[in-house]
């Protein structure tokens, strides 16, 4: 630590100071000096570069003092020519961090110049140090080497072309670690093999793709780091694979296929040697980790993620798709590698191994079956850890989920499915027979036979999930035939032969499930195994432990049943085979039987749907059926009950008993008392019980007699059917009753169950205590009348309970302590006939006693023993009164949910169901009378527990007490509608409608509106959940259901019929009732549901208005009438025009109706529904008819006015506007006085209120003085209140949006004979425009108009100001930069950028602020750095508009701005500012770092390959054009044509960087340009830079001149002519493309390209180079070759001149014949559609080709046989570009206009 202080304390503090410490001639001096300039250097850059830091300044002051590194390199000559050892390592070290250093911007020349002055002529010295024998002299040329690839990409780059990797000693040092192992974990820094590791991940870290695509190729680079990893420290290997998989595996850019191809099986199975080392190593400042962690996570990153490192995404299940490579090969799966690599693994063995395998397995489900048959893994049952390890594995490799059935990528279920033994193999591999698990079945060892089981278990399991998969597919694909049933048969017979693709999936399953049957066990062992495991349980071995016998037994038993049943439910027939009686499996006692036992028995049962359950148990008097019904009631698992009520339903509803309604059984099931009793355990209260036998003694009375009691039942609906018809006039009532008269029709249906007469019959024979019994019947008929039309066939049957009654209800119900029969009795009468009990209250009750016990009990804190607590709360529950319960309620349900546990208020719910609503309504209760939501604070719990409380409870508790008007009961049931099922949503809506039938019948006028009213809100819930129900049947039979009921009929009907009184003002009835037309108001979507509106209107516009207009007025004295039919009226158009049915016709007569209705009297209301209608007419979808037109503009020209005035006063309206304008004119409305009247701080900026001003407007145009003060008036108005808007320090109501801004720029634009400058306020307008530029620049709509008004206003303008303010607070302003930045990534993906709406209204703001003053930014240069830092020089509109302000600085000021141009983009103006402080602006690194560093070269490629040929030097942008992102952008020539040759003339340009970044290239297609003044200076450019590089050295320099030589040999006639010929584009291209691929050597078109460079001293101008060769290749890359000469074509083809060229070889003809075979991929065909998109576009070309070459016969064909949707509109975009380019031929041949009309023809039916 001291002498690192006395280092620091001795540095250099002056730049001089260390210029003289490189030139000391003294060795020991020089030595000392330079010692201390290595630690000073190592200090400064420790963490990062800080240029004013004390010890860095002198360092960084030197670097900028110097010209060049002479002083260095020279240092290190005279070291090597000394061969001065003490200098050895040291100056390699200096050099280094020098260059580290100089990675900061101020200095990095300096670093560049060092590195290249290495790399020119000190390479020597570096082949010295790694070939020295002296291990620091190596490792300090390593270091070395790192900080040379570590300075950034084109260092990296240039010492990887010049780097010679099989010198000698380099790859040894991979091997060379210290010899003896030191226990400090950051000893290995000091290892050569650390060094080695560190240059050859720096490539990685800071290469591009392409560096890192040819690292990898390089023989034993990059896999000597790996081989022998596993010795590394942790911190090494933690820092290889961080940067492998974050620097090469995650970027994109590297072929996938190089990483693949690298990480072999060789290199990962020496990455799972690491796996070994599974102990904990200290790693830094104490802390530890485990390196077989980190080689796990990075080989579960690259193997098991789809798409990432080695794993490809697989076609699962399915076969392989072929490719070229694998044509010679096994193709049977995609990852053959990992299949190789996983054989390797220890899965049973390493928990690590085994996740990653999994998770292999899991990613590639192809390998599954492949790792089966290759493995060496037994499964020969032993006892043994390494069996167990086995089966284990394949467990869960079984329970693997499984995969996609869709193929591929695309979406679709193949024809054919996955083979049956793929899938067996992926269910129940071949290794585990059934050989083996049968033995392991039958093994000694119980823990054997678990794990076998375990196994099997998971078996079944995993064909469930399968099955169900397949079973999706199947239904997918029966829906696509039922599709396509009607489609034209081509082969009658092949279709026929063809089976149907859902059948052969069905064959697959079928395969696969009598496969397994195959390879599972007989079913006789697991029986033998279920039945001695039941014997070892009754039979105890002495000498072992009872218990732990049991348990194990237990656990055997309820394992071995579970596999069981899934035989039953998997392969049934295994079961039926074997002739096992299912009977056997139910336990005497199945009560007894734990929870997860009786749950595969109940799912046993489930799946066996014949078993006779009416026979009785052996040794009991009881039936199966009633030791289910036990089940169900007793015990306390939710899952279990659930069940037994499925198998009851299941059971039940297939009887005798319930074959009129299966549903009906779950009724009887609701109807049971429940039982909370927890004292004494499973066991049953005694009510529970006594309902129980009496069930059982009524189903198997009945049984006996199920006839008789059907007859009973039957002669019961009979004799009511006549008493009620006698009785009753009402015809919905004779109406209801006829439905159900008919006994033996088909439609007849039980109204009930005969077993209820049976239950009724059974209670006389009770000799105890009936209350049990009559509970159970009073709660089931009131559960039964939810499914009744009528109460009367219920009633009849509650009569026979009326002995049970006491003769005086001498105690009020809320009263009563134990709630009796004569109380249960009372509660179905009243819920049956609405009418409430008399009740003698002459009997008082004292609740003192049992009230203050309740409350002792709530208020118990403590609770000791719960089971307890509970017991007395139920009993106490019992013997309470509703009025003691009523104050208490709230802490009551609270005691029971926080202390009893009973979360869902269970008791407190029975016992409200069973007391109310006899006992009042629960809506009374003091805590719920003055609730009005669920949200309550104060009565949370309260509101908890009515959400638990079921349907018809609360429907009981609204109604009886008609509290039809009660806000918080209709919550309340709404609430539960929403929870309920689906099916039991149609007993709710069925229970509905009986109330509504019960209102209809009884005609209560009291509460009839109200009640009307609350079931008709209840029925529009329910149809709203209704459509929101997925499955189809279910909707649509309650959709069905509710629209034909016979009481909403009978509705309809008495509607109409009281609409038709009002036909005729001598028809008017003398009393008339409107509660039937204010319902239809309210309720027109239910009254007008299907054609029932249309024939509701019909009936309405029969209506006499005038006529009850003045019967309203005269003889009722009221107008309601009047309202409600005009309102009628209203609703039912809206409603119709609202509706998306076809099938409504408005008659035009509607509409003149509401006209008259409007003149003869309106209000703010029907002015608001006239508006609506409106509106609604004008989005009608249906085409109206003349009439229907005519009428609405007649209703429209009547309520123009009032319009005007809503949109005034802030409203949206969606009328037409040239409607509205017309309307305005017609009934000559003042609109101009209307709307200056408005103009108030209140009014609101609104896009309808600039259509009224336009309107406004429009009606001046006579009157142009008043026309010019109305304008200036408004504009004024508006500019003042945006002004506000926009003000930060303002707070606005509301902020205008961009549609008001785009309505106002349309408006202004049109505005004529206007003097903005002069009528306009000049204050008023600076004012909105410089607050908006300070607080609303980023809202784009208001910068257009903005805009707008600029050059509206200051149009001839001579000042600078307020211009010159514009400007600058608008680049000045903080968010200018984000708002303005370009994002060419998002340009280059054909993606929108976030930012562009802004970006582009700003760049045009200043564009049109230039356009009025370009001195200010031609004189102000500073002002162009924020401006250039929004350009991206492609040719987008926006940089078109920079460019065209740019290209105006240039000419208008007095400097040049190419120092200013030579940096773009986001960051560019730091970067600028930087250099010019460090004055290296213009030098050759600074361009090469940076002005060539912002080229994208593949976007520069792109450019190249579509270059536009009539570009020109000129910045001239188009207005009319828009940005079109369907396209990728483009370079814009227009720009880097000026650039280039003002860098070339200079010579400030690095030639491989300038070829490298595709520059080169760019210029050579210039050659190729239409443009006279393009081709000049692209001719200049290429004489320039051949001079250049002649005098370049890079490694490629030679074969670059070849190439140019030849080049610049093939163009004749130059001389000759005073502008330099055309090249032809296909030749320019090629050689575009040879400079490219020259520089990049693993390029797969290197040989082509050089042979064809090297074929020929020239170049042939007349042909497409190497197309024959290549578009007929058959080499292993011919698709690629073929590829790339189609890419060539689509860019070669500009000109007639281009087009010649190609018919010299029949282009077209071939790609036309290649384009229609099988050859052409879905890529080869987009790129042959490019060239026809380019070929179509120039007219003499089209002409041709239509005339010569069978064009518009290739267009029909491809147009009949496009694959898809995308092939077809190209191809018909094609058809199109060819009849306009036809049209622009100014003498069409008679040929070619005859061959293009017969085919428009033909065409028109293709489409």
């Amino acid at each position: 630590m001291n002498s690192n202080i006395t280092q620091l304390e001795d540095y250099y503090k002056t730049p001089k100071e260390v210029a003289e410490a490189l030139k000391v001639k003294d060795l020991q001096t020089l030595i000392r000096g330079l010692s201390k300039l290595r630690t000073q250097l190592t200090i400064a850059i420790k963490t990062r570069v800080d240029p004013t830091e004390k010890y860095t300044k002198p360092l960084v002051e030197y670097c900028q003092s110097c010209t060049d590194s002479r002083d260095l390199n020279n240092l290190w000559d005279y070291q090597a020519s000394t061969n001065t050892q003490d200098l050895e390592c040291m100056l390699p070290d200096i050099i280094g961090l020098f260059m580290r250093l100089s990675t900061t911007p101020i200095i990095r020349s300096y670093g560049i110049q060092l590195i290249q002055t290495v790399l020119q002529r000190q390479m020597k010295y570096i082949y010295r140090g790694i070939s020295s024998m002296r291990i620091p002299h190596c490792q300090s040329t390593y270091r070395l080497l790192t900080s040379m690839v570590s300075f950034n990409e084109s260092t990296a780059r240039d010492l990887f072309t010049t780097f010679n990797f099989q010198a000698d000693g380099f790859l040894r040092a991979s091997r060379y670690r210290q010899a003896k192992k030191s226990k400090k974990p950051q000893s290995y820094i000091y290892d050569l093999r650390t060094n080695y590791v560190q240059f050859v991940l720096a490539f990685f870290k800071h290469g591009d793709a392409d560096i890192k695509k040819q690292v990898l190729s390089v023989k034993g680079l990059v896999s000597g780091v790996f081989v022998g990893m596993d010795e590394d420290a942790y911190p090494l290997i933690e820092q290889i694979l961080s940067v492998m998989y974050e620097k090469l595996i995650l970027d994109n850019a590297v072929p996938r296929s190089a990483k693949a191809f690298f990480f072999s099986a060789y290199i990962l199975e020496k990455l799972a040697k690491i796996y070994a080392r599974t102990e904990e190593e200290e790693t830094a400042d104490g802390e530890t980790g485990i390196p077989a962690d980190l080689v796990h996570h990075f080989l579960i990153s690259i193997c098991s993620v789809p798409d990432v490192g080695v794993c490809f995404r697989d076609t699962a299940w399915y076969p392989a798709k072929p490719t070229s490579e694998d044509s010679s090969k096994n193709s049977k799966i995609t990852n053959r590698l990992l299949a190789k690599f996983i054989t390797t693994l220890k899965p049973a063995d390493d928990m690590r191994q085994q996740e990653l395998v999994l998770k292999i397995l899991g990613s590639c489900p192809e390998l599954v079956q492949e790792f089966w048959n290759n493995t060496i893994l037994m499964f020969e049952p032993r006892i043994s850890s390494k069996w167990l390890a086995n089966i284990t594995l394949l467990q869960k490799i079984v329970q693997l989920p499984v995969p996609s059935l869709y193929y591929g990528a695309t979406r679709l279920y193949p024809a054919e499915p996955p083979s049956p033994e793929t899938i067996l193999d992926n269910i129940l591999p071949n290794v585990f027979n059934r050989s083996s698990s049968s033995k392991g079945l039958q093994h000694a060892s119980p823990l054997v036979r678990y794990a076998t089981m375990l196994a099997l278990s998971a078996v079944f399991q995993k064909y469930s999930k399968v099955a169900h998969a397949i079973e999706k597919v199947i239904m997918s694909l029966e829906a696509s035939e039922a599709n396509t049933k009607e489609q034209l048969v081509v082969d009658t017979q092949s279709e026929q032969q063809q089976s149907k693709p859902s059948e052969n999936w069905k064959k697959c399953i079928e395969s696969v499930r009598e496969g397994l049957r195959r390879r599972v066990p007989e079913i006789q062992t697991l029986v033998a195994l279920h039945k001695q495991t039941s014997n070892k349980m009754v039979n105890a071995q002495e000498g072992v432990d009872e218990e732990e016998q049991a348990t194990q037994n237990q656990l055997l038993q309820d394992t071995a049943f579970r596999l069981i049943r899934y035989y039953q439910e998997f392969v049934p027939e295994a079961l039926m085979e074997s002739n096992i009686d299912p009977g056997n499996f139910i336990p005497a006692d199945i009560l007894s039987v734990k929870p997860g036992t009786l749950i595969h028995l109940l799912r046993l049962f489930l799946s066996m749907p014949d078993f006779n359950w009416t026979s009785k148990s052996a040794g009991s008097s009881t039936s199966h059926i009633t030791t289910l019904l036990t089940l169900y009631l007793q015990t306390p698992f939710k899952h279990i009950r659930d069940l037994t009520g499925k198998l009851l339903n299941q059971t039940l509803s297939d009887s005798f008993m319930f074959t009129h309604d299966p549903e009906e059984v779950q009724l009887w099931l609701n109807a049971l008392p429940h039982n909370f009793s927890t004292t004494n355990g499973l066991a049953m209260s005694d009510v529970q019980q006594a309902v129980l036998q009496f069930l059982d003694n009524c189903i198997s009375r009945f049984s006996k007699a199920q006839y008789k009691y059907t007859d009973q039942l039957v002669n019961l609906v009979n004799t009511v059917n006549n008493e009620a018809t006698d009785k009753s006039t009402n015809i919905l009532a004779r109406t209801l009753i006829a439905s159900n008269s008919d006994i033996g029709g088909s439609d007849y249906k039980h109204p009930f169950s005969p077993l209820l007469l049976t239950l009724c019959e059974n209670l006389n024979f009770i000799k105890t205590d009936r209350t049990p019994a009559t509970l159970y019947l009073t709660n089931l008929i009131r559960l039964l009348l939810t499914k009744q039309n009528v109460p009367y066939y219920l009633e009849s049957v509650c009569s026979k309970l009326d002995k049970e009654l006491d003769s005086v209800q001498s105690i009020s119900p809320r009263e009563v302590s134990k709630w009796n029969k004569n109380e249960m009795v009372l509660q179905a009468r009243l819920c049956l006939d609405h009418k409430n009990v008399t009740v003698d209250s002459s009997e008082t009750v004292d609740q003192d006693v049992i009230e203050n016990k309740l409350i002792a009990l709530i208020k118990t804190e403590n609770i000791e023993n719960i089971s307890e607590c509970k017991e007395k709360f139920i009993k106490l529950l019992d013997q309470l009164p509703v009025s003691v319960l009523d104050l208490h309620l709230e802490r009551t349900a609270v005691f029971c949910n926080h202390h009893l546990n009973w979360t869902s208020y269970e008791p407190i719910i029975d016992y409200l169901c069973l007391r109310h609503p006899l006992a009042g309504s629960i809506f009374d209760y003091t805590d719920i009378v003055n609730m009005k939501s669920f949200i309550s604070m104060e009565h949370e719990h309260i509101a908890s527990l009515l959400k638990k409380m079921p349907f018809d409870f609360l429907f009981y508790n609204t109604v009886i007490p008609r509290k039809y008007e009660h806000e918080f009961a209709m919550t309340a049931l709404k609430n539960s509608l929403d929870s309920i099922k689906s099916r039991d949503l149609i007993n709710a809506t069925s229970f509905v409608f009986q109330h509504l039938n019960t209102i209809l019948i009884n005609q209560d006028a009291t509460v009839k509106d109200a009640a009307l009213k609350f079931c008709f809100t209840l029925l529009r819930h329910i149809i709203a959940l209704m459509n929101q129900i997925q499955d189809v049947k279910i909707r649509t039979e309650l959709k069905e259901y509710i629209f034909a009921h016979p009481s909403l009929k009978y509705l309809e009907n008495q509607l109409s019929s009281d609409i038709f009184h009002f036909e005729n003002l001598n028809t008017f009835p003398s009393e008339i009732d409107v509660s039937l037309l204010q319902l239809a108001v309210l309720f027109i979507d239910i009254f007008g549901e299907g054609s029932n509106a249309q024939t509701l209107l019909n009936c309405v516009i029969r209506v006499d208005f005038e006529g009850l207009h003045t019967f309203s007025k005269k003889v009722i004295k009221n107008n309601r009438l009047n309202d409600i039919m005009k309102k009628l009226l209203l609703v039912l158009v809206e409603y119709m025009y609202s509706s998306n049915s076809k099938q409504y016709v408005i008659p035009s007569k509607a509409f003149e109706i509401i006209t008259r209705l409007w003149k003869m009297g309106t209000t703010d209301e029907f002015n608001l529904e006239v508006l609506s209608l409106l509106e609604l007419s004008m989005i009608r979808d249906q085409q109206k008819n003349e009439a229907e037109k005519d009428a609405i503009q007649v209703l429209l020209n009547a309520c123009c006015e009032p319009i005007i005035k809503h949109i005034l006063a802030g409203n949206k309206c969606i009328i037409d506007i040239d409607s509205l304008r017309s309307s305005c004119i017609a009934s000559s409305v003042d609109i101009p006085s209307i709307v200056v009247s408005h103009l108030t701080d209140s009014l609101l900026l609104t896009p309808n209120l600039v259509d009224i001003i336009h309107i406004g407007y429009d009606l001046l145009s006579a009157k142009q003085e008043d026309q010019v003060e109305y304008i200036q008036t408004v504009l004024e108005y508006l500019l003042k209140q945006l002004t506000s808007a926009a003000d930060a320090n303002f707070m606005s109501d509301a902020t205008p949006e961009d549609a008001f801004f785009n309505k106002l720029v349309e408006f202004v634009k049109l505005i004529t004979n206007f003097n903005w400058t002069e009528n306009l306020e000049a204050e008023i307008v600076r004012d909105f425009i410089l607050t908006s530029l300070m607080d609303n620049i980023s809202d784009a709509a208001a910068i257009r108009f903005i805009g707008v008004l600029v050059e509206l206003v200051y149009e001839n303008y001579e000042k600078m100001e307020p211009i010159e303010t514009y400007i600058r607070r608008i680049l000045d302003h903080k968010e200018y930069q984000n708002l303005t930045a370009p994002d060419v990534a998002k340009l280059i993906a054909r993606q929108i950028p976030e930012n562009d709406t802004q970006r582009l209204a700003i760049i045009q703001l200043i564009y049109t602020l230039n356009k009025i003053q370009p001195a200010i930014l031609a004189k102000n240069h500073g002002l162009l750095d924020p401006l250039l830092t929004s350009y991206s020089a492609t040719t987008t509109v926006t940089d078109k508009l920079i460019l065209e302000i740019l290209m105006s600085c240039e000419s208008q000021g007095r400097e040049t701005i190419l120092p200013k141009m030579l940096m773009w983009g986001p960051g560019s103006d730091r970067t600028r500012q930087a250099h010019a402080q460090a004055g290296t602006l213009l030098q050759t690194s600074a361009i090469s770092i940076e002005t060539l560093g912002l080229i994208d070269p593949a976007l520069m490629k792109y450019t190249f390959t579509h270059f536009p040929a009539e570009c020109t030097l000129q910045a001239v942008h188009d207005d009319t054009t828009v940005n079109d992102f369907s396209t990728s952008p483009v370079y814009d020539p227009s720009f880097f044509l000026p650039l280039f040759a003002n860098l070339i003339s200079s010579g400030a340009v690095e030639c491989r960087k300038f070829i490298e970044c595709n520059a080169l290239g760019f210029v050579i297609m210039g050659m190729s340009s239409t443009n006279n003044d393009v081709r000049c200076i692209s001719y200049q450019m290429l004489d320039q830079f051949y001079v250049m590089v002649e005098h370049a050295r890079f490694k490629e320099q030679p074969s670059i001149i070849f190439v140019l030589e030849a080049f610049k040999n093939s163009i004749t006639g130059r001389s000759e002519s005073d502008v330099p010929p055309r090249v032809p584009s296909a030749i320019s291209v090629c050689v575009a493309h040879a400079l490219s691929i020259l520089l990049h050597p693993e390029h797969f078109m290197l040989p082509h390209i050089t042979t064809w460079i090297l074929q020929n001293p020239t170049f042939d101008f007349n042909y497409v180079p190497m197309f024959t060769f290549l578009f007929t290749s058959s080499s292993p890359n011919h698709k690629k070759e073929r590829l790339w000469m189609l890419y060539v074509l689509s860019s070669s083809l500009r000109t007639y001149d281009d087009y010649k060229i190609f018919s010299r070889q029949s282009i077209f003809d071939m790609i036309a014949t290649f384009y229609n075979s099988a050859y052409a991929d879905q890529l080869s065909k987009k790129a042959v559609i490019e060239i026809m998109e380019q070929a179509t576009a120039i007219p003499s070309v089209t002409s041709n080709l239509i005339q010569y070459n069978g064009l518009l016969a290739w267009i029909h064909q491809a147009l009949a046989l496009a694959s898809d949707e995308e092939e077809f509109q190209a191809w018909t975009k094609i058809l199109n570009a060819t009849i306009d380019s036809a049209n622009k031929i100014e003498k069409v041949p008679e040929k070619v206009k005859s061959m293009l009309n017969d085919e428009k023809t033909v065409l028109l039916e293709l489409k």
